[in-house]
């Protein structure tokens, strides 16, 4: 009798548990259905900024997964700019985009929101997102496509062209490390001067000849103070529509050259350098001037983080400074996915992590280039070495709001796409190709070879209009023309107006 009470007793217990169980809500298969499943969101691209577990980039994703882990997990795909087109472009076709990518090469924002592939973020990121960054960081036509915002600015002000000095080179030859050229003639002779003094071992001028399409900057710096200037265009000026390749001012740039290269005062071996090996050269003081863009400053820092030099503007026919036209929006950019299942979470890593102000001090920390983020920009506490204050300096002094043929007409945008670039990289040779052959080979007429060259691109550029408008757009040359651009002042919106 009292075995049969025992288990009367505990029957009812287990009863009176499994009652309070569904009372509470299930009990533990209640808790298990109300705990939500962590979201994995994929990123895809090709920019440096996540190249590495220490990149700029992969700390702020390692910060936010750690924010939101057991619920967001984002994972970045880095790949080479080549393979990642092919990679894009498969995902393409086969409907299967990453929740956030960023446009391959040969193509462009518009190309892609007019195929459907991307989605606005407007709804998915904060009400004061936009404000965060520098006015014209967003443009109709360009990041903006019927009101709608589809990406945001990488970067801020990006100077295609600077005199980066080395300052031992230039005392070891007895020259004033402090007191860099201005002109071209003093170019020359310095660079002579250390030539002589480097008795075969150290020369006055390096560039990366192996490496022939950023060439024509190096040309766009040296003439930029008494020629129109668009950095992003080097070789187009602005103000008359017309690429300038065979300007008297080019002419003169590449005959300069080619005095220097008489004088022995080149580097030998600059006709074939890749980047990486000119930066390693120039470091370790084999040569004492190299003209080029903003990021030679980090990779010198990288690569020899001994090295002693600095930048100034790039030295001028005449010694007038030089000014160079910039613009903010990007016809490319990083893009939510129209395929993307959690477009709401990448959007919030966007807003939180990846276009964050955090985001944008670790970029300007890495010394790789300035932010779309003015207050950044001017916080020298950030600065990560010397330098940096000179290069903010440079593109302070030397960088104006430029015009935009976008904002001008959007359908420039397709004309560009059809180019595949203002600078018509398709046309075959580039002029860093024809530049080397001048230098080496020592022969052809520097006039005719750069007058045929130009005539190719201004009749490529009139071809792509001319097929744009047959798809039934309305586009001319004109929208490629600004008379009214002073490239010593931003060109702002009654310019605009004014050309109407």
């Amino acid at each position: 009798m009292k075995r049969t009470s025992t288990i009367v007793v505990m029957m009812l217990l287990i009863l009176a548990v499994a009652l309070s169980g569904c009372a509470s809500g299930g009990g533990d298969k209640s808790q298990s259905s109300a705990k939500k499943e962590e979201v994995t969101i994929k990123v895809a691209g090709f920019s440096d900024f996540f190249k590495g577990d220490d990149s700029p980039g992969m700390k702020v994703v390692k910060d936010f997964n750690e924010k939101n882990k057991g619920q967001i997990n984002v994972v970045v795909q880095y790949m080479p700019s080549s393979q990642y087109s092919t990679a894009i472009q498969a995902a393409i076709a086969g409907n299967d985009l990453p929740d956030i990518f960023l446009t391959p090469q040969g193509m462009d924002l518009r190309q892609i929101v007019k195929n459907g592939w991307a989605k606005p973020m407007d709804e998915y990121v904060s009400k004061g997102f936009k404000e965060r960054f520098t006015q014209g960081s967003f443009e109709d036509g360009v990041n903006v496509f019927e009101g709608k915002t589809y990406s945001w600015p990488l970067g801020g002000q990006n100077l295609r062209a600077m005199l980066y000095y080395n300052k031992t080179v230039m005392k070891d030859a007895g020259l004033d490390p402090n007191k860099p050229p201005k002109t071209w003639d003093e170019l020359r002779e310095m660079s002579k001067v250390v030539t002589q003094k480097g008795k075969g071992d150290v020369y006055g001028l390096i560039f990366a000849g192996g490496e022939t399409t950023p060439l024509d900057q190096t040309v766009m710096g040296l003439t930029a103070g008494s020629i129109p200037t668009h950095g992003d265009i080097p070789g187009f000026n602005l103000k008359t529509g017309k690429y300038i390749f065979d300007s008297k001012e080019w002419i003169d740039a590449v005959k300069l050259l080619q005095t220097m290269k008489k004088d022995g005062s080149i580097l030998p071996s600059s006709y074939s350098l890749k980047a990486a090996e000119a930066t390693v050269f120039f470091g370790e003081n084999k040569a004492a001037f190299f003209i080029d863009a903003r990021y030679r400053m980090w990779q010198v820092k990288r690569d020899v983080p001994k090295a002693e030099f600095d930048m100034s503007p790039v030295p001028q026919q005449d010694g007038k400074e030089p000014f160079y036209g910039y613009t903010l929006a990007s016809r490319a950019g990083y893009m939510i996915s129209s395929h993307s299942k959690h477009p709401e979470i990448a959007g919030k890593f966007i807003d939180e992590a990846f276009a964050s102000k955090e985001f944008f001090k670790s970029t300007l920390q890495s010394g790789v280039s300035m932010t779309p983020i003015d207050e950044l920009n001017k916080d020298k506490s950030l600065y990560p070495y010397p330098e940096f204050n000179t290069f903010y300096n440079l593109h302070a002094s030397s960088m104006r709001l430029g015009p935009s043929t976008t904002k001008r007409n959007p359908n420039t945008a397709t004309v560009i796409a059809e180019l595949g670039e203002m600078r018509q990289s398709k046309v075959k040779p580039i002029f860093g190709d024809l530049l080397i052959m001048l230098l080496m080979e020592d022969k052809g007429n520097v006039e005719t070879t750069l007058k045929d060259y130009n005539n190719k691109l201004n009749a490529g550029l009139q071809t792509a209009i001319d097929k744009v408008n047959k798809s039934g757009a309305n586009v001319s040359l004109n929208d490629f023309t600004f008379p009214n651009w002073e490239p010593a002042k931003d060109y702002t919106d009654d310019l605009y107006k004014a050309l109407k």
